[in-house]
């Protein structure tokens, strides 16, 4: 799908009547974004660590849309305390590219990160960092700006087209890094600390974004517009990996084997690529 700025103008343009009632929109929204079906699948009193936490928003989905999931177990890290921090078991304060959190050694059983990768110095050590806080078979929720955002039209560009959006484009955001972590680096540097990636893919629903634009018609509500916009535009990608010792261990004895005796370099090749 094409993310001129013609197109765009095309799509923002076109007349459609909202079909579903707002709530309902919300709802099946959230009910089918990757992110919330990774919570509410989480196993029976999860402790999940919200890393880049914003304003806590992540709290909001224990209890809604149905079905519930009070037993979760929320800690949040941010480097500003957000609004809905409340909420939260637990959290703490800090700047990533200084400080990692502590939790006095707490494990988890997930982790979620949603834009945040984009903004720190060193995306992979996300993947450090939570390979050692992560109990065995824990999983993490990877959600970052997909590699389109980089081509997607300018925040002066949509204003041409009366576009009143928060961010158009990836380097609109002074706060994003200059190189923007690909698809293939984060299932690499996943997969090296041992993870096993089950899901990945682009966030782009084309029936949640027209019912989105069509409720910013009629309300005026910025975020249902940003939503709407980055729906249509796959502007946003994720990823789902758990834990894997299993692979660890295929690795340590192939190279264990390769150590009796003297490899080639062929054989060594070999076992780092199986990985």
């Amino acid at each position: 799908m094409e993310n001129t700025q013609e197109a765009i103008r095309s799509w923002f343009h076109q007349q459609h009547e909202q079909t579903m009632p707002h709530g309902d929109l919300l709802e099946s929204f959230h009910r089918q974004h990757p992110s919330k079906v990774f919570l509410r699948s989480l196993p029976l009193g999860a402790k999940v660590l919200d890393v880049g936490a914003g304003d806590g928003g992540l709290s909001i989905f224990k209890k809604w849309p149905s079905p519930a999931r009070p037993d979760l177990r929320l800690y949040a890290f941010s480097i500003e305390k957000g609004a809905r921090f409340a909420d939260y078991d637990g959290f703490e304060i800090g700047d990533w590219n200084k400080t990692k959190p502590v939790f006095d050694g707490m494990q988890f059983d997930a982790v979620v990160c949603a834009n945040f990768i984009e903004h720190i110095d060193q995306p992979a050590s996300l993947f450090t960092w939570a390979a050692s806080a992560l109990k065995p078979n824990g999983r993490i929720y990877v959600e970052w700006p997909s590699d389109a955002s980089r081509f997607c039209p300018t925040l002066p560009q949509l204003a041409e087209i009366g576009f009143g959006c928060v961010i158009g484009n990836y380097f609109d955001d002074p706060t994003h890094r200059k190189h923007l972590p690909s698809t293939g680096f984060v299932k690499r540097h996943l997969r090296r600390r041992g993870f096993a990636v089950e899901a990945a893919g682009i966030i782009r629903m084309p029936l949640m974004a027209t019912e989105l634009l069509s409720h910013y018609r009629a309300t005026g509500d910025l975020v249902s517009l940003q939503l709407a916009y980055w729906l249509r535009t796959g502007w946003i990608q994720y990823i789902t990996a758990t834990k894997s010792y299993a692979r660890n261990a295929r690795l340590a004895t192939r190279l264990r084997m390769l150590v009796k005796r003297p490899p080639h370099f062929g054989d060594f090749a070999e076992a780092m690529r199986s990985r």
